[in-house]
């Protein structure tokens, strides 16, 4: 075990050092195992009567092991590292002492033990999942209200100027919507898949009270393909296809004359 131990803090260090936050976590959660392990396959609590030297023994490292567990968390959970700390009394633990097996010294005392995460209960859950609902409905609104409806009729006014590299960003791509539906639990919005010519694509667009599915289906659209990615109803909308509105509120779709190639960049 003390030998698995010496061999972790090069391990996590190199893997932090190249980013790979993910591997490191786990080789963090790996120390923890050995540690349940080492505990599940000596046994303590049966040798306290027969062998307590060897109790004691087993006790030392185990306690050594959620030392370095402290430290090896801290990048990754610093407050659960420094409640660690807390209970074992050693507070201030540095990297440079990761994987010793001597970090609290004979006759230190350990504060009493406890949970270190509390439990959570279903009611709440119950209360997250309300929030969600609540926030998936302002999703909701804040899509319809993307659809400017001009109630009198005038045009638009521009927006502000955009500065060349601003426009040079936009990449806007020619694709075929090859299939169509309603999004259930709204009036507006449609989810389409569309063809890009270099893949396949989900793309929400609260245009149902303009188009029915079917009439979309097969035609080309004007996409903006380098779209951050968002969530609207739970669906990941993954691009914008664009449509011209005229003064009267109506949608048109927006596509070249003639059909051309999949993912013609329109420039």
């Amino acid at each position: 075990v003390l030998e698995q131990l010496a061999k972790i803090p090069t391990q996590i260090d190199e893997l932090i050092q190249q980013f790979k936050f993910r591997e490191a976590q786990t080789v963090m959660m790996t120390l923890a195992r050995i540690g349940n392990k080492y505990l599940a396959d000596t046994e303590p609590w049966k040798l306290q009567k027969e062998n307590p030297e060897r109790v004691e023994t087993i006790m030392n490292i185990a306690l050594q092991l959620v030392s370095n567990l402290a430290i090896a968390a801290f990048p990754f959970l610093p407050r659960t590292a420094r409640k660690i700390e807390a209970l074992l009394g050693a507070q201030g633990l540095n990297w440079q002492d990761f994987g010793k097996s001597d970090i609290l010294k004979p006759g230190h005392t350990i504060e009493e033990a406890e949970l270190l995460f509390e439990k959570i209960e279903d009611s709440l859950i119950d209360i997250q999942i309300a929030k969600l609902q609540e926030k998936s409905k302002g999703m909701e609104v804040a899509a319809a209200k993307e659809e400017i409806v001009e109630e009198n009729g005038e045009i638009l006014p521009f927006s502000e100027s955009a500065n060349f590299e601003d426009f040079l960003k936009i990449d806007l791509r020619v694709a075929t919507i090859i299939e169509a539906e309603k999004v259930p639990k709204s009036k507006k919005l449609l989810k389409f898949k569309v063809d890009t010519g270099a893949d396949i694509r989900t793309v929400v667009s609260g245009v149902a009270l303009h188009f029915t599915p079917e009439e979309l289906i097969g035609k080309q659209v004007s996409l903006l393909v380098n779209l951050e990615p968002r969530k609207i109803m739970g669906i990941e909308s993954q691009g914008m296809i664009l449509f011209a509105e005229t003064p009267g509120g109506k949608l048109v779709r927006v596509a070249p004359d003639l059909e051309v190639p999949q993912g013609s960049k329109i420039a």
